[in-house]
């Protein structure tokens, strides 16, 4: 029996339902560049834990992705973690493979950090839902859980170095 929470297909798509009109995330990621992947298996837990510097317009975050029910035991595809350890792994699937995320930029922090913790997508401590005061639309209107350009950036890197063996949807 599979309880899958998240997927990254999912939190994709959901972003991109919760801002259909915007250039500024899912058409933005070409002015992104990833500097750093840090990967830090945990055997025993079956998690794989990336953690990447992302950098654009003369700012640095940190995209953060772990992914759940990875399969060490596999062969599909070597990765060289930041312990300089080498470990084989099944590659992951974008639709069936659970995942949390974070990233410390400010897109994320407004509109995606509370409503990913209600979609149990959230990696690390839920910040207090943000109220606008009334100037301006509300960050998230539909409040809907959903991925910054720096995550799926990551995301299309990771796809780039084979981490999954379906086509990353920010590629």
């Amino acid at each position: 029996m599979n309880f899958l929470e998240t997927s990254l297909a999912e939190l994709y798509d959901s972003a991109v339902e919760a801002f259909p009109r915007t250039t500024m995330r899912q058409h933005a990621t070409h002015t992104i560049r990833i500097t750093n992947i840090r990967w830090t298996p945990f055997l025993g837990t079956k998690v794989l834990f990336v953690k990447s510097l992302a950098q654009n317009e003369g700012k640095e975050y940190n995209p953060i992705v772990l992914f759940k029910r990875v399969n060490y035991n596999g062969d599909q595809l070597r990765i060289t973690a930041s312990d300089f350890q080498e470990y084989t792994l099944d590659r992951l699937s974008l639709e069936n493979t659970d995942v949390l995320v974070r990233c410390n930029c400010p897109d994320y922090y407004w509109r995606f950090n509370y409503y990913n913790h209600l979609d149990k997508s959230l990696y690390g401590t839920k910040r207090k839902k943000y109220e606008s005061k009334g100037i301006g639309p509300p960050a998230n209107p539909k409040q809907m859980p959903g991925l910054c350009k720096h995550i799926m950036k990551t995301i299309q890197v990771l796809g780039e170095a084979g981490l999954f063996s379906e086509r990353s949807p920010a590629s």
